[in-house]
């Protein structure tokens, strides 16, 4: 029996799959690499199944790991071996998790015999390859982008903390967020300002500390300015430890700062955080 192989369509087909892996991958380990990087690799991928047409079984089983590797370099640069096994192993998981998603697409739809056909150069059945290759595409984003929702979903709550404020005899208890992009400041000492809703801004309505006006500055309004008063302390509960900030600077938010209240407090940035290695927040001066 004689088959015919196209393999301008191998490469097309193994091309194209290595791109949305390697875009995967991409958003996985948070790298700032270009498309034009991912394509380069992803020719390599092509080529190497090419190539496999040619080899044994000894063959292919020696040419794949190269080409993870050097897959692995050409999208993400060199950062040292320990980095470059550890990218390649990733890709190598979400090509075998790729596998057996187009196996069982193989099984139980007819995408694998519309690829059979093109395959044997029967074009008529390009359209519904090109189809399920669509579908195949929005499936991966809508992946993509479920993913990165929920990361950002547990990375807001991870910054996520129990604050007490106190001035004299009053107190009140409220969830903080803390925020690196507020970076309002109390002109006159300099001192970074947290900002606060209506809620809280009234419990301390009564108070005697300092009170100024604080310059901010938003695209709609570019010269607005938030009543603030300084309070006697404010404390940040924190797993193993609290911190307390002395004489801190509120100020009232001119506008909603949690849409689903889930907060009533943005912390300034500044003088309270650090970014942590996981993109989360962990506590300090």
């Amino acid at each position: 029996m004689v088959l015919d192989v196209y393999i301008d369509i191998i490469f097309f087909v193994n091309f194209f799959m290595d791109f949305l892996l390697l875009m995967l991958l991409r958003g996985i380990l948070k790298r700032p690499v270009s498309c034009k990087r991912l394509g380069a690799a992803a020719a390599l991928g092509g080529l190497s199944g090419c190539l496999e047409l040619f080899l044994g079984s000894w063959g292919v089983a020696l040419l794949l790991p190269g080409t993870g590797i050097a897959m692995a370099a050409a999208a993400f640069g060199w950062r040292g071996i320990r980095e470059l096994i550890k990218e390649a192993a990733a890709l190598f998981g979400l090509a075998v998790l790729a596998g057996g998603a187009m196996e069982l697409l193989y099984r139980h739809t007819r995408a694998g015999f519309y690829f059979l056909k093109l395959i044997l150069g029967e074009w008529g059945y390009a359209m519904p390859l090109l189809a399920w290759g669509l579908a195949a595409a929005g499936v991966f984003f809508l992946i993509r982008g479920l993913w990165q929702f929920d990361r950002e979903l547990r990375r807001e709550r991870k910054n996520l903390c129990p604050l007490i404020l106190t001035d004299g005899k009053v107190q009140a208890e409220a969830a903080g967020y803390l925020d690196t992009g507020n970076c309002l400041m109390e002109p006159g000492s300099g001192q970074g300002v947290h900002i606060v809703t209506e809620r809280i801004w009234k419990v301390f309505q009564g108070s005697r500390g300092e009170r100024a006006k604080i310059p901010y500055r938003t695209v709609g309004n570019p010269y607005g300015i938030m009543e603030g008063l300084r309070i006697e302390k404010m404390e940040i509960k924190q797993p193993g430890s609290n911190i307390k900030i002395d004489a801190p600077w509120i100020a009232k938010a001119p506008f909603g700062i949690s849409k689903k209240g889930a907060y009533e407090v943005l912390l300034y940035g500044e003088t309270t955080i650090r970014e942590d290695k996981e993109g989360g927040i962990t506590s300090g001066h």
